[in-house]
């Protein structure tokens, strides 16, 4: 009798995992699809507060916060005011802490989205910024390659480093551009652990690589 009773409570356990389980993929899959779909057009604050709800209930999972990172530093690069890009910037940052503290250990993608904040601090500043901030980049870039070699997103970041950078420091077009073209190529076969997960940068890769002469 005990053993049934074991039993039944597990199968019960199990059942309530599994919607609990469902109704985070139900409340996250939508304002994913949003992040995507609208990145290139639009500021992402609505989406923000939509994802901040769903961090503030799911305390164990990581995504959430990841996302409302994301939103915060796409946002910033829409602001003209340095205050109000550091601001946002800040956010971010506290926002992707919070995901790393819940997050498994050697997350790419985690690694990836620091190195992408401090490129976003830095380009406000280069100059005064970057002995601060490339150091954060490097790591970051250097950590995601260690965890995860096959993320497309380490080489978009490089080559858009690589982009940005005058060719008399080491950077340029004929640099980025097979930086973007390996990004691409690793685009083709990287495969998704499922739809909440990070899958942007392949439109602003094709962006890029257009551009280099």
């Amino acid at each position: 009798m005990k053993k049934v009773t074991l039993s039944i409570v597990l199968i019960t356990l199990t059942v309530f995992a599994g919607k609990a389980q469902s109704n985070f993929e139900k409340a996250m899959l939508p304002i994913v699809a949003d992040i995507h779909k609208n990145s290139q057009q639009m500021p992402l604050q609505p989406l923000a507060n939509k994802m901040e709800r769903i961090a503030s209930v799911e305390k164990e999972e990581w995504l959430p916060n990841y996302w409302l990172a994301y939103c915060y530093s796409h946002d910033s690069f829409m602001k003209q005011e340095v205050g109000e890009k550091d601001q946002l910037l800040e956010m971010a940052e506290v926002a992707l802490a919070k995901s790393e503290a819940i997050s498994e250990e050697e997350n790419a993608e985690i690694a990836i989205l620091k190195a992408q904040i401090a490129s976003a601090r830095m380009s406000i500043d280069p100059m005064n910024r970057y002995q601060k901030y490339g150091a954060i980049f490097g790591k970051g870039l250097k950590d995601a390659t260690n965890f995860d070699p096959n993320n497309p997103r380490i080489y978009y970041l490089q080559g858009t480093s690589a982009f940005f950078t005058p060719e008399n420091f080491g950077g340029g077009q004929a640099v980025a551009k097979p930086l973007f073209e390996k990004a691409l190529e690793k685009f083709d076969t990287f495969e998704l652990k499922n739809d909440m997960y990070p899958a942007w940068g392949l439109a602003e890769t094709n962006y890029f690589l257009s551009q280099c002469k």
